[in-house]
């Protein structure tokens, strides 16, 4: 049985506040992938539609279900294997049947000395994989439903919404350590800036943030990225290491910042991350952190929490579903 995600709420508010995004995405014909609310990003060829059928590249997707994707060069045929590995798929490019393998007799069998051969079901499929721009597409409802996972096309959205037991759930905070966001002012004129801030919630007990990743999506035609840095509550972090991308992708910067100083380092709950956008032109700027998974670099939002008591409390990394990311969008006024 699938799990019941609540989404619903977070996605309508999504779709309200980035409609020209998914309009843009379906003039281009490139749907936006979710799996479980959170959005897949690719690195270079995106998933599009081909005879009412979504492609998506082999790696990816796939991987974010914690399935392992395997590629046969000589045969030219993709081997994705289920979470649990009862599942086993192959398609080989320009070839429409899809075999789907049941792999879950093998270790029973394996242990009674016996030889074991896979239970084979060949799925004829509306679209057969196909190379595009140099990277192998495959059909995403077919495989996805092959290894037990629910799909569903959002129209409105143009974008397809799966629902998997072995992907990430950003379904609620319930103790996690918590991102939000929150802007310094509500109405930004042109030239003006506007900070928006990370904020942390649940912080473990006996650690200080070491170092914070995040992607925000914003209107770029309306507002620019100048700058990001590290807080401590009000204070900014002078000693942190940093690296940004404000050309991640069309609306999307990405921050890392680390700080190995543990006096001025955050201890407790609060601002963590302070983000400065400027207004080219005084217009309504929407801003939300993403809770993606980017098929090159894995998920986009990381809290490092590193440990202020070593004998008793480790160091750890929270992502994935470890991490609630709450992604309202903040919205900043025309100003005048």
């Amino acid at each position: 049985m699938k799990k019941a995600i609540s989404v619903i709420a977070a996605a309508a508010m999504m779709c309200a506040a980035v409609s020209p995004v998914f309009a843009a995405n379906r003039e281009s014909n490139t749907p936006d992938v979710f799996i479980n609310g959170t959005k897949i990003f690719f690195a270079d060829q995106k998933a599009v539609v081909v005879d009412g059928r979504t492609l998506v590249p082999a790696r990816g997707v796939f991987e974010a279900m914690k399935a392992k994707v395997s590629w046969d060069e000589e045969k030219q045929q993709v081997q994705i294997e289920s979470a649990d590995n009862n599942t086993w798929v192959r398609l080989i490019i320009d070839d429409a049947d899809m075999k789907v393998y049941d792999m879950s007799g093998f270790m029973a069998t394996l242990m009674a000395g016996q030889d074991f051969q896979a239970p084979e079901t060949v799925v004829t499929l509306d679209v057969a994989p196909q190379i595009i721009n140099d990277r192998t597409m495959i059909p995403l409802r077919a495989i996805s439903e092959a290894i037990d996972a629910d799909v569903q096309w959002d129209e409105d959205a143009y974008a397809v919404r799966i629902t998997s037991e072995d992907a990430p759930v950003n379904e609620a905070a319930d103790g996690k350590p918590a991102y939000s966001l929150s802007a310094d002012k509500d109405a930004a004129a042109e030239g003006e800036t506007v900070d928006l801030y990370i904020n942390l919630a649940n912080l473990p007990a006996n650690t200080y943030v070491s170092a914070v990743t995040a992607a925000v999506e914003y209107n770029k035609e309306n507002f620019e990225y100048v700058s990001a840095s590290l807080m401590n509550g009000d204070t900014e972090i002078q000693s942190s290491a940093s690296a940004d991308n404000a050309d991640m992708d069309e609306n999307i910067m990405k921050a890392v910042y680390v700080t190995i100083d543990e006096e001025t380092a955050a201890k407790t709950d609060g601002k963590v991350m302070k983000i400065t956008f400027k207004s080219l032109n005084g217009k309504e700027g929407v801003f939300s952190l993403l809770n993606s998974y980017n098929t090159e670099i894995g998920y986009d939002a990381t809290l490092f929490a590193a440990t202020l008591d070593p004998e008793n409390t480790p160091e750890k990394t929270y992502k994935g579903e470890e991490l609630y990311v709450d992604t309202t969008p903040v919205t900043v006024n025309a100003g005048k």
